[in-house]
């Protein structure tokens, strides 16, 4: 069952594809019109809390960028900026999250962490 879970969460992973940093990148069918941000983090530690700080950071960078700003003098356009960044925010947490469960899962099964796939974050709109 460990295996088949392991095997799951890595295939989720290499799913996830890898364009360039920082692009606006348009894909998938279904989110043609959608723009995204993807957040690297190969070079984060991610064992430690300074890591999982710097992610967390880049994810919110991210999210302002695809969400852009809003003037709250205008507020159909600040509630719909905000909506978009607490729907992106808790999407890419969500995805965050699946990665850090990975590598527990990677470790619990005595897998090389270094060999692991380390695709980029995508933080929709």
């Amino acid at each position: 069952m460990k295996t088949l879970s392991l095997a799951a969460v890595a295939a989720a992973l290499l799913l996830t594809g890898a364009p360039s940093y920082a692009d606006v990148v348009v894909k998938d069918r279904d989110t043609a019109n959608v723009p995204f941000r993807e957040v690297h983090y190969d070079d984060l530690n991610l064992d430690t809390q300074k890591g999982i700080d710097s992610l967390n950071g880049r994810i919110n960078l991210a999210v302002r960028q695809v969400c852009g700003s809003n003037d709250i003098r205008r507020l159909r356009e600040h509630l719909a900026v905000r909506a978009c960044r607490t729907d992106s925010l808790g999407r890419a947490y969500a995805d965050r999250d699946a990665i850090l469960e990975a590598r527990m899962v990677a470790r619990e099964n005595h897998v090389d962490l270094a060999a692991m796939e380390m695709p980029p974050l995508r933080v929709r709109h």
